[in-house]
């Protein structure tokens, strides 16, 4: 019926509005319940911090569609990739900024989208957050 503006999903339905695309409709509930931070700055953060996610979530997704052939790599790729290159970025923000939130001192974007992250590489690894007690 059109609605699908590129003919596929995700689309939500808001404020009159028909958004797509995933960023586009993250971004836009962001700004409408005040977890896009107060300032260009703090946004720039939360976009560097959500954009750094997405490319582990990448990893992440693609894992349950491996071969089985390629599944124990895989999943060594990505206990590497988060625990070498990504969890130790988060861990040290939370560190270094001495509050709860990776943004100011209250939940942002870049918050949603690294809880959604740690729940899916549990899935893949329970214990993977053990070297990271902040992120615990």
């Amino acid at each position: 019926d059109g609605f699908l503006l590129f003919q596929q999903v995700p689309m939500v339905e808001i404020d009159g509005m028909k958004i797509v695309q995933s960023r586009a409709i993250a971004n836009y509930i962001a700004g409408k319940y005040n977890l896009y931070g107060k300032d260009l700055k703090e946004r720039a953060l939360i976009d560097m911090y959500v954009e750094g996610l997405f490319d582990l979530n990448e990893l992440l997704m693609t894992h349950s569609f491996q071969p089985a052939e390629k599944e124990e790599q895989h999943l060594a790729t990505i206990v590497d990739k988060a625990t070498n290159r990504y969890f130790p970025v988060f861990e040290k923000v939370l560190k270094d900024h001495g509050q709860d939130f990776l943004v100011g001192n209250r939940i942002s974007r870049a918050d949603v989208q690294l809880l959604e992250t740690i729940l899916m590489a549990e899935e893949c690894k329970p214990d993977i957050l053990a070297q990271f007690p902040l992120l615990q």
